[in-house]
């Protein structure tokens, strides 16, 4: 047996063994950080299946563009490897993706390890017993598996943003709002008003930014586009203005539609409205693209929304954006006692 079908039958093994039980048979150990670029991807694939007609599928899934950018950007930095070339040098890098046949198989065997032998590291990991199998797999599970590869990116800019952070921009909003979070350390000036706090680098390159507001719930659909844009113009014509009386940020639109796409999804065990579009300044030459977060907390029946927008006209902004995402991520109720 070669040494990555090896690899990959321990790493499928284990995933149907309880935690807990690994917890009582496993030493703890100390596992080294992981490395890779950011947005970087290790593809590890059988050669047969990409020399097939099967690489336009997988191309497809680990090649597309981030979406609400204005320009073209690959979600991923694409590394390839064929199975047979993967060494252990490639063990410790922190985004993996496996893809591979076994006919020993009676259906396509998935399975996402975590930390196997550095931190933070995901591992995802497709195995299928035939090309026709692996095809209707891929078709079926394209955006989960780019979803899961897409949020192990999140988790490590997140691992980073826990050691080091801004703690002006988290002792504003605690004060603020009574929250917390997490951004980048370069985000150093800051402005608070009624529900709502700004933090931003206030550079004229790689500008990076964050917003927190909150406003009265009364049972309204969150998932309103309409009502979303209505709501955040409103909030960042008050709160974001240009040079001029007349400037201020504003959604992007075209022929009067909003440029938004939006989903709902699940972070930290609630439900999140995810809002990626293009913003401008009205009346000014700014732009760029945004993210936002946006909760309902029915205890204190007030809608959250958390935003990351990015400036930097001469430079691709994916990296910059998607850690303003994981900032976002990082967004709490504060602890009483504030620490």
């Amino acid at each position: 047996m070669k040494t990555l079908q090896k690899l990959l039958f321990i790493a499928l093994a284990a995933l149907f063994i309880s935690c807990s039980a690994e917890g009582e048979k496993e030493k703890k150990q100390v596992l080294v950080a992981s490395k890779g670029l950011p947005s970087e991807l290790l593809l590890v694939v059988d050669k047969d299946i990409w020399l097939s007609d099967l690489q336009d599928s997988i191309k497809g899934i680990v090649e597309c563009q981030v979406p609400g950018l204005m320009q073209a950007e690959n979600m991923f930095r694409l590394t390839r490897v064929f199975s047979r070339d993967y060494k252990p040098r490639f063990s410790t890098f922190h985004t993996k993706l496996f893809i591979q046949l076994d006919s020993t198989l009676t259906s396509p065997i998935t399975g996402t390890r975590k930390n196997v032998s550095a931190k933070p590291q995901t591992e995802l990991v497709v195995v299928a017993p035939s090309m026709e199998q692996l095809r209707k797999y891929l078709v079926l599970n394209g955006e989960r598996i780019r979803d899961i590869l897409a949020d192990a990116q999140i988790e490590m800019r997140i691992e980073s943003l826990h050691r080091k952070y801004s703690k002006k921009v988290n002792d504003d909003l605690h004060e603020v709002l009574g929250m917390s979070i997490r951004v980048p350390e370069n985000l150093i000036a800051t402005k608070k008003a009624d529900n709502f706090l700004w933090g931003g680098t206030n550079t004229n390159q790689k500008d990076q930014n964050i917003v927190v507001y909150t406003y009265d719930w009364h049972g309204e659909d969150v998932r309103d586009l309409e009502l979303f844009v209505s709501k955040r113009d409103s909030v960042m014509q008050r709160n974001i203005p240009g040079e001029r009386p007349d400037q201020w940020m504003v959604t992007v639109c075209e022929d009067g539609k909003p440029l938004v796409i939006a989903r709902t999804r699940t972070l930290n065990g609630a439900e999140v409205y995810e809002v990626r579009g293009l913003w401008e300044m009205r009346n000014g030459a700014l732009g760029g693209p945004f993210i936002s977060m946006v909760q309902v907390d029915t205890a204190s029946g007030k809608v959250i929304v958390g935003e990351g927008f990015v400036y930097s006209p001469s430079t691709e902004k994916r990296d910059l954006l998607r850690e303003m995402e994981a900032a976002l991520w990082t967004l709490r109720k504060a602890s009483k006692t504030k620490k």
